[in-house]
């Protein structure tokens, strides 16, 4: 419990960290990843959860999460998103892989779920300190990519 806890304050100090000093992007991937990890902890609040199947709930979550980090990575002006949506594909690939056969080991299932989002994390934190540089030197760093319609310049 004490992990879960740690890992908690540790995505809530990241948020901060990308509301006081990121971009969009940056916001709305913390604002995801805290969700999730808020939604994942209260899934696992009655018990530990034994990974001896396939756990839908968590798997929900990080879909969900995907589908917020992908759309995140298609509009984002920035390369690290794309990354952040890969590591959680590989997430939520660890469920399907799960559902497919029976025999992975719970202790390997429980360890690609968990485990992944440290360098999820890592990635968030220097993408908004990346930007922030950005800004500081008055570097333009607009926060979406262009669409097909015309722009002002």
């Amino acid at each position: 419990m004490t992990q879960i806890a740690a890992f908690l304050v540790l995505i809530a100090l990241l948020a901060i960290h990308a509301a006081c000093r990121g971009g969009a992007p940056e916001r709305l991937t913390a604002m995801a990843m805290l969700v999730a990890a808020v939604a994942t902890s209260m899934a696992n609040m009655q018990a530990a959860l034994p990974f001896r199947d396939v756990e839908w709930l968590l798997f929900w979550i990080d879909g969900a999460l995907f589908a917020a980090l992908l759309a995140i990575a298609l509009t984002a002006n920035r390369f690290w998103p794309l990354w952040v949506a890969a590591i959680q594909c590989v997430a939520l690939a660890a469920h399907a892989a799960r559902a497919f056969d029976a025999a992975i080991l719970p202790l390997a299932y429980w360890w690609i779920i968990g485990k992944l989002s440290y360098p999820m994390l890592f990635l968030l934190a220097v993408g908004t300190e990346r930007h922030h540089r950005r800004r500081r030197r008055g570097a333009l760093d607009p926060a979406w990519s262009r669409t097909g319609r015309s722009q002002p310049q």
